[in-house]
């Protein structure tokens, strides 16, 4: 956390009760541009399938799949111009998944988790531009009292027909972007800080707590992609920022936002926003 210049609190203490407009050029903090962050993917290969599945036609929701007995096997998305589905399979208690490209079937364990049900979504793009397309997942896999997890998986397809599953690391967004938010305190107003922007959350901290306590920010447990953004076909991450202090780990105060890039096995963010959630 850092603590303005007492040059500038002085300033502020001479300036009296003036207009926000100046106390607001006394006291903001400087700050430097966000640089993009990088971290290799986590790589899978599909496996070759256990047993031959009775593999269902019809796409259904996943709750409705949930309710029904008998039924270990479920299409969850497809997309039938690129013959390629998404399947959920449960068995034992176990879950884990199946996806068809054309001719390729592989097993991956992908997770199904918390009590929110959030529909997988699945793209067929060409991500990183070396002109062969990539299926595209994200698959809600935790959810709860301030958790909300989505995993981004980029699937290419080898030449011999195998699936490469390449995972969005959760080091990029759990510690790599943590590391990258502050907190900046002046007399009365306390600051979330990302690269060049800050949010003013002063109303955000609850009541009781001295701001002094903080040791900074952190994203908390929520990570979604929305593959929407912008109409070019680009992904964008979603998450927030939380405080960093006994007890209020999951105490919510701003909001984060990133571009998503992806080529050679490495993820990258940039473009890094953050939005009061006011």
């Amino acid at each position: 956390m850092r603590r303005l210049p007492p040059v500038l609190l002085a300033l502020m203490l001479l300036t009296g009760c003036g207009a926000w407009e100046t106390e607001a050029a006394l006291s903001l903090p400087k700050t430097v541009p966000a640089k993009p962050i990088s971290a290799p993917a986590v790589v899978t290969e599909g496996r070759n399938p256990t047993k031959d599945y009775d593999l269902p036609t019809e796409v259904v929701r996943q709750l409705e799949w949930g309710e029904r007995m008998g039924k270990p096997v479920a299409k969850l998305a497809e997309l039938p111009e690129q013959d390629a589905a998404f399947y959920a399979v449960e068995e034992d208690s176990s879950y884990w998944a199946l996806l068809r490209w054309g001719g390729s079937l592989a097993e991956f364990d992908w997770s199904f988790g918390g009590p929110l049900i959030v529909e997988p979504r699945l793209w067929c793009r060409d991500v990183d531009g070396d002109g062969q397309e990539e299926i595209v997942l994200v698959n809600h896999v935790g959810s709860g009292t301030g958790v909300s997890i989505e995993e981004l998986h980029i699937v290419e397809k080898n030449l011999d027909g195998t699936l490469t599953d390449y995972a969005f690391p959760e080091e990029l967004w759990q510690e790599d972007l943590s590391s990258l938010l502050d907190t900046a305190v002046t007399a009365d107003r306390t600051f979330a800080v990302l690269g060049e922007e800050l949010v003013d959350i002063t109303r955000q901290l609850p009541e009781n707590l001295d701001p002094e306590v903080l040791r900074g920010l952190g994203t908390g447990s929520v990570a979604r992609f929305d593959t929407d953004w912008p109409d070019s076909g680009g992904i964008r991450f979603n998450g927030s920022a939380c405080l960093d202090a006994d007890g209020y780990y999951y105490w919510y105060v701003a909001d984060i936002s990133a571009y998503v890039s992806y080529a050679g096995g490495v993820f990258t963010l940039s473009d890094f926003h953050l939005n009061g959630n006011e």
